[in-house]
């Protein structure tokens, strides 16, 4: 295991970090480590009083410098479970650049390793973890077995009244989020990707267009956003009205397979979004691409798109693996502002690379360091 995964237990404190160095190549050694010889693996800390003074104040830095302009970080995070010698299984294992995970495949169902691994990565870190699922039809991933959507949350819950039924099905997403202290909702929201049901359709989200998912998402967000909950939407928040998306922190485009700088900005140039440029995040796929860091001829993928070569307006990143994902961290949009936000699909891919989450992380340091932006 990395040196820079153990925390080691010491006395003196002979400095601090620079508050830069979570976004810079990532920290390997504390003052207090060194010539030490007795340790604990960060895997195994469970709060910050398995710290050290000068790591403390290193990690306060660290959550207040989330509260700054700057490129987030974000991924997709799967087969997450918080225990075991796998540090690839940890949200505390993640690279401290990363700003906000959405938990992929967890349905709100934690155990104890996995409550206290994400109790780590909030309170000390201070990153935060969302629960995610398509939202397609009515119910979606918490309907009773045994029960139609329209039994349960029709008649039952709605008394008969579909709207009253989405809005307790909201609610109950809310009440999840509540009993695992989660922070907030990822709304996977693909109608244009052949998910298509009772709630998602091609409509304008708004009270007359597709209103039912207005009432979806005015109902999670009047529970969520008011208790410093998140809520974001992925996939295609272009169907957002001008209103509807002012009840949305983050629009999440899954930039998979575009080919160049261009590209990218023609699929995200959405102006009718509430301050789209500084709520926008893209995405690279790391399910078939994380050895290249995006999309590349050695990917040697079964999907022929993730095998494309992608051509960035900064020609320095042209020709060497990593090109999409360094060009998505460091994009200015047509105003010149920054991104908002890069992120990856099952960001946990890219911990078997040397150093581990090498993508990401150098990523973020281009974006955030190297080729600094402006966010205002």
């Amino acid at each position: 295991m990395k040196l820079r995964n153990y925390l080691y237990i010491g006395i003196a404190v002979l400095g601090f970090t620079a508050c830069s160095d979570w976004t810079d190549a990532e920290r390997e050694v504390f003052p207090e480590q060194e010539e030490i010889n007795r340790f604990i693996p960060l895997i195994d800390a469970q709060n910050e009083a398995d710290l050290m003074p000068s790591q403390r104040e290193y990690y306060r830095q660290l959550r207040e410098y989330r509260t700054t302009p700057h490129v987030k970080g974000f991924g997709w995070f799967g087969n997450w479970t918080g225990k075991g010698t796998n540090a690839q299984n940890y949200l505390k294992m993640l690279p401290d650049s990363v700003d906000f995970v959405s938990l992929w495949g967890t349905r709100g169902r934690l155990s104890d390793e996995q409550k206290n691994d994400l109790k780590f990565f909030q309170e000390v870190k201070g990153g935060k973890a969302l629960l995610c699922w398509i939202i397609q039809d009515l119910g979606d991933q918490l309907t009773p077995q045994g029960l139609t959507a329209t039994e349960y949350w029709v008649t039952d819950k709605g008394k008969g009244d579909f709207q009253e039924g989405v809005k307790a099905y909201a609610n109950a997403i809310c009440d999840s989020i509540e009993k695992f202290n989660l922070d907030g909702f990822d709304i996977d929201y693909e109608p244009g990707y052949g998910h298509k049901g009772t709630l998602a359709t091609s409509q304008t989200i708004s009270s007359t267009g597709n209103n039912n998912m207005q009432i979806f998402i005015e109902t999670l967000s009047a529970r969520l956003r008011p208790a410093g909950k998140m809520l974001v939407m992925d996939g295609q928040p272009d169907l957002l009205s001008t209103e509807t998306s002012k009840l949305i922190d983050h629009y999440i485009y899954q930039c998979y397979w575009e080919r160049n700088t261009n590209t990218v900005i023609n699929k995200i140039n959405n102006p009718h979004l509430d301050d789209w440029e500084r709520k926008t995040i893209i995405t690279v796929e790391f399910e078939q691409c994380w050895r290249c860091g995006g999309i590349d001829p050695d990917n040697k993928a079964v999907n022929s798109n993730a095998n494309r070569r992608y051509t960035s307006v900064r020609t320095e990143f042209n020709g060497k693996y990593g090109t999409q994902i360094f060009d998505y961290a460091t994009l200015n949009l047509p105003s010149g502002k920054r991104i908002g936000g890069i992120g990856t699909f099952h960001m946990e891919y890219d911990f078997a690379n040397e150093p581990s989450y090498r993508w990401l992380k150098t990523a973020l340091y281009y974006g955030n360091q190297v080729y600094p932006g402006t966010f205002e």
